[in-house]
């Protein structure tokens, strides 16, 4: 063969190689566009959007994030999907409200959950704006004539458009957020102002601890005989719960209203072995009342924590160190009997013989946990009954607004991330054109 011929055969295999890895690096996402959508992309003004991860809701929306040739664009979604505005840059985001730097014109913008500007002001405008909960801001500004300065604090509703708190040098360096819908007022930690009732609300002595779905909370042992927590409501109220065993209780898991409290200790058996177990109680804040559990649960692997409808996960072992999970209501009751699972540890990787092992640490806001059997991933709801399994090279990151986050990942393709609903649909996001 000619050296001409050779160099022709040589481009002829460089052009097929070119052309089987477009190939396969296309089939990525033609593999994945075969799963249902539940928008069909039928409207010629509107296009379809990939994005790079699919993220939890937070109230009422969510923000994702597309990126092509290394600029990010970022997209509000409500839940039902619809893609509300989008926006460049760096934001932050608190109950449906964003705040968002706008160098070009030297401002930021508060805009809310459609995207509709509702506060304004120059980079020098003031010392500082903090977007806290509620749809409220703590602005900070600097008064000056050409004989006088003062510094002024106050608080802003962006919803009501005027201030709950009038600026003052009264609050100057004393209001901060204080935990969730709590702003502290004074140094003396007994002066808030809530931020749902729009509110001053004092207290007979300091809170030492930020706020938590309406309560802070912290442990009281003042008569060095019985354990408590001792609860703060966010309406100014203090109350003290006993602990149901002789065992300090610190509170710090408290979530929707429910503390699952778990104390380590060692103890002898009879042989007079040491060994370490787990106390583990229910608190109910909202009714002052505790529970004791640990005569139910061994050892607790995980730090329970209640969803607002009231129910936990709970991931246990007996005392062989044989792993277990099951659900619990906010009354202590087993939604189903205890399930053997595969052992998750990652230090002594044990194989014995079950097939399911636990992804999820915690119930999503929707009751639902992540599991995988055998290698593959499932969406379990509370009463442990499989809702959804995930289709080849799919991934399960989590479940939020009652739908799945989907991670597909296979070598040689694409990577991808959507939602799918808990049908097995994925769910599409389209703007207009």
């Amino acid at each position: 063969m000619s050296n001409k011929g050779k160099i022709v055969r040589v481009i002829f295999l460089i052009i097929c190689m070119i052309a089987l890895l477009f190939f396969l690096t296309g089939c990525g996402n033609d593999e994945v566009s075969n799963n249902n959508d539940v928008q069909n992309n039928d409207n010629p003004t509107q296009q379809s959007i990939s994005i790079d991860r699919a993220m939890d809701f937070d109230g009422d929306i969510a923000v994702v994030t597309q990126t092509v040739n290394m600029m990010g664009t970022h997209y509000v979604i409500d839940r039902e999907f619809n893609v509300l505005y989008s926006y460049k840059g760096n934001s932050t985001y608190l109950d449906g409200y964003m705040q968002i730097p706008v160098e070009e014109e030297k401002k930021t913008n508060i805009v809310d959950k459609n995207g509709n500007v509702v506060f304004s002001y120059g980079d020098y405008e003031y010392e500082k704006v903090e977007l806290v909960d509620n749809g409220c801001i703590i602005t900070t500004k600097q008064n000056d004539t050409y004989n006088s300065s003062n510094t002024l604090t106050g608080v802003y509703s962006l919803a009501d458009q005027k201030y709950l708190i009038e600026p003052s040098e009264t609050y100057v360096g004393k209001i901060r957020p204080y935990g969730d819908d709590m702003l502290l007022l004074n140094d003396e930690g007994t002066e808030f102002f809530n931020l749902k009732t729009k509110s001053i609300v004092k207290y007979s002595e300091r809170v030492p601890e930020e706020f938590k779905d309406g309560y802070s909370v912290v442990d009281d042992n003042s008569n060095y005989k019985v354990w408590y927590l001792k609860v703060f409501d966010d309406n100014g109220n203090i109350k003290k719960i006993a602990a149901p065993y002789d065992e300090i209780v610190y509170g710090d898991e408290n979530q929707n209203g429910m503390v699952f409290e778990i104390t380590s200790y060692v103890y002898r058996n009879e042989s007079g072995n040491e060994r370490v177990r787990t106390y583990c109680s229910i608190f109910n804040l909202a009714e002052g009342t505790a529970k004791d559990l640990s005569n139910e649960f061994w050892i607790v692997e995980n730090k329970p924590h209640y969803t607002k409808e009231g129910y936990a996960l709970v991931n246990f072992t007996n005392q062989g160190g044989t792993p277990y999970y099951t659900v619990i209501d906010k009354q202590g009751n087993m939604l189903f009997e205890p399930q053997k699972v595969n052992d998750n540890s990652t230090f002594a990787a044990d194989d014995n013989g079950e097939e399911r092992k636990i992804i999820s640490t915690d119930l999503s806001e929707d009751g639902y946990f992540i599991v995988t059997d055998n290698g593959v991933y499932k969406v379990v709801d509370k009463n442990n009954n499989v809702v959804l399994t995930a289709e080849d090279n799919e991934i399960f990151d989590g479940v939020t607004n009652n739908t799945v986050k989907v991670h597909w990942k296979k070598q040689g393709y694409y990577e991808q991330f959507y939602y799918k609903d808990l049908e097995g649909n994925r769910i599409g996001l389209n703007i207009e054109a």
